[in-house]
């Protein structure tokens, strides 16, 4: 691939310019009248004439005439039949604080068909929809003045909504104040076989809030190798904007991922649009991690764990046995029945401990099945058995506790990082010397699975911790000294020269953008009468005889100061730390330290928006089964990027799915009302 070592981006026009063609193909003014008027057609194809749908009058409908006299007509024609029924027409309307106010009626086919828009995307429709005759009928009864639209028409009035919310999204990103982080995951449609790569954008805003966007949702082309992946990424970036602004990436722990970072470096190299030689570029899925962990564990307790396994198939595998067995949980054990039993996904681990959980719930429901049938004594345990389930249950949640954190997408985790995964890595310490010998096989094998991925990625996350105020240095250094002893000195260190240098470029940032901006005003501040001498000394400029050191003695002092003066990183350090467990919102923190921290926070700002898991661009991927399902699996790339993303637009606006139905159905009740009283 000759492409990746380019800096070039790939020039395929699959981006942005494929969804401009739906707004160009819309008119850009449309009267009103045509509403009510026909279009007729002439012999003489330079005439234009329009017949009213009421009375049927033919009327001239050139451009040059204009609608002035069709719209005096269709008023005056209206009056005469119909009663003025402004005074009638006050109906409630939701407004965006939840509050009703009152508002005159007035039909809006452009705001109509773009609820019926919102509604396709929020609910995972199919476009078809629209041509039912249930949903005309709906639309007719609502408001007789909707006009049936065909499913090519929602299908390019969905491209259209998705290409206006995407240049604001995209306005949103430019005027992000610090480095915008990425998440990246692919993912293989079944009934397909396509894969489709999800990518989306976290950074802060101005008001310290943290916010998320997906920035693509599209099919890739094979090969499906790291090159072809880091074309796309480069071509995705280049179209936002954002291509400089680049912090991190989060990817999961695939072998492609590691060349396709590579090449990302190498073309960020060259543009100095890198932090630190992009030593805290690339970021580990934790949440993957922490699965391959517990799963290699898993593994070695097949034995008790299969058999539940395969008891609840077996349960839930007939209809009338499932059911007696809730009727015997709710009759004779009086247990909540609206809990049931789980069955696990092979691929997810927290569906195991889920599966045990529930498992555990009915513990004795199922001792009392295993003493009557007897096709599932099989699958029954001992209580020597029984007691191996619980322990094995409380030994894996702390490994969901910590992993449900990490799913958060929502609030800042980078953070969170280091003490909760050092809490994992001290408890598998413990549980080695503890009195359960059947999990030290267990324990021992995920001990070396961890340590594949501890030593490089807490070095890099520390950086986060540090700048929480409840842990800074001293957390750190406590963490490492419980694990290594003597030797946590040399990882300290290594952590604080790293955040050091990571500051040192945000401080060479602010003073070359202070800099740049004092440069102007240096200039015209000179004075007119020493420059004037300046122009005509020439012994002074050609020769120096005349040279006065107080100047330059002024920078060497004021330089001398500057390197004794403590940063405002060691300010930071010394200070005391908060409440350990104490609840706060750290980055409402570092907004009101940014007046004491300027550089600082906004190296916190950054840091702090790295997400430490990839689920929020997996989260995509539960939308995409609803979007492309077997029955919709023709639909176009660009259409399914459309729907993923607007829909994910849509929940960052606070619009979500039970919002879009509510607001759809309210909106039909009102027209529904309006035509009632008409």
């Amino acid at each position: 691939m000759t492409m990746a070592s380019s800096n070039t981006p790939i020039l395929v026009d699959d981006g942005f310019n494929e969804y401009e063609s739906a707004i160009k193909r819309q008119k850009s003014t449309t009267s009103k009248v045509w509403d009510e008027m026909t279009k007729l057609e002439c012999e003489n194809k330079n005439e234009l004439k329009a017949q009213c749908n009421h009375c049927k009058t033919i009327f001239s409908a050139k451009s040059s005439s204009g609608t002035s006299h069709l719209r005096r007509h269709l008023n005056s024609y209206l009056k005469k039949f119909n009663k003025d029924i402004t005074q009638y027409t006050i109906g409630i309307q939701p407004s965006p604080e939840g509050v009703p106010s009152i508002k005159n009626y007035k039909f809006d086919a452009d705001e109509c068909r773009k609820a019926i828009s919102t509604f396709l995307v929020c609910g995972k429709h199919s476009f078809r929809i629209v041509e039912e005759p249930g949903f005309r009928y709906m639309m007719r009864i609502a408001s007789p003045n909707f006009k049936n639209i065909s499913r090519y028409t929602a299908a390019k009035d969905v491209l259209m909504y998705y290409a206006k919310e995407r240049d604001r999204v995209k306005e949103e990103l430019a005027k992000a104040p610090g480095l915008i982080c990425l998440t990246s995951d692919n993912w293989n449609l079944e009934h397909t076989n396509d894969e489709y790569i999800c990518v989306t954008a976290h950074w802060v805003d101005k008001d310290w809030k943290l916010q998320k966007r997906i920035i693509r949702f599209r099919a890739l082309f094979p090969p499906y190798d790291g090159l072809n992946i880091a074309d796309e990424l480069v071509l995705c970036l280049s179209q936002w904007g954002i291509d400089n602004k680049i912090f991190s990436i989060t990817l999961d722990n695939a072998s492609y991922n590691d060349v396709m970072v590579s090449c990302l470096k190498n073309r960020f190299r060259a543009n100095q649009a890198i932090l630190c030689d992009g030593a805290f570029f690339q970021v580990r899925c934790c949440t993957h991690i922490l699965n391959l962990i517990v799963k290699a564990g898993l593994e070695l307790t097949d034995d008790v764990v299969g058999k539940i396994r395969n008891g609840i198939r077996y349960i839930k595998k007939s209809g009338i046995r499932r059911k007696r067995f809730y009727d015997v949980a709710d009759k004779s054990f009086h247990l909540n029945v609206t809990k049931k039993l789980r069955q696990d996904a092979c691929v997810r681990w927290n569906s195991t401990y889920l599966m045990l959980e529930s498992s555990l719930y009915y513990k004795d429901v199922l001792d009392y099945w295993g003493q009557r049938d007897k096709d599932y004594q099989m699958f029954a345990l001992s209580d020597e058995e029984w007691r191996k389930v619980t322990i094995i249950y409380k030994f894996f949640k702390v490994f969901y506790d910590v992993t449900c954190v990490f799913s958060g997408s929502n609030y800042p985790t980078a953070n969170l990082y280091f003490r909760r995964v050092w809490k994992v890595y001290k408890f598998l310490l413990d549980t080695v010397k503890g009195p359960y010998s059947f999990l030290t096989p267990m324990v021992k094998q995920m001990q070396e699975n961890f340590n594949k991925y501890w030593v490089e990625y807490s070095l890099i996350l520390s950086c986060a911790a540090i700048l929480d105020p409840r842990y800074k240095l001293n957390y750190v250094q406590y963490c490492f000294n419980t694990i290594y002893g003597v030797h946590a000195l040399d990882f300290v260190e290594t952590i604080l020269s790293n955040l050091r240098l990571l500051f040192d470029e945000y401080v060479k940032k602010s003073k070359s953008t202070s800099s740049s901006l004092a440069g102007s005003s240096n200039v015209s501040d000179k004075n007119p009468i020493d420059s004037g001498l300046d122009e005509h000394n020439d012994d002074s400029a050609d020769f120096g005889g005349c040279f006065d050191e107080s100047d330059d003695y002024k920078w060497y002092l004021n330089e001398s100061s500057t390197r004794s003066e403590k940063s405002q990183l060691d300010i930071y350090l010394e200070e005391p730390e908060l409440e350990l467990n104490s609840q706060i919102d750290v980055l409402d923190y570092w907004s009101k330290s940014s007046v004491r921290y300027n550089e600082l926070s906004l190296l916190a700002r950054d840091l702090l928006a790295i997400p430490i898991s990839t689920v929020a661009s997996e989260s995509a991927f539960s939308m995409g089964k609803k979007v492309i399902t077997p029955l919709r699996s023709s639909l176009k790339p660009k259409t399914v990027q459309a729907v993923v993303c607007l829909d994910d637009w849509m929940r960052a606006k606070g619009f979500s799915a039970g919002n879009c139905y509510s607001h759809f159905i309210v909106r039909i009740l009102y027209y529904f009302f309006i035509n009632l009283i008409i």
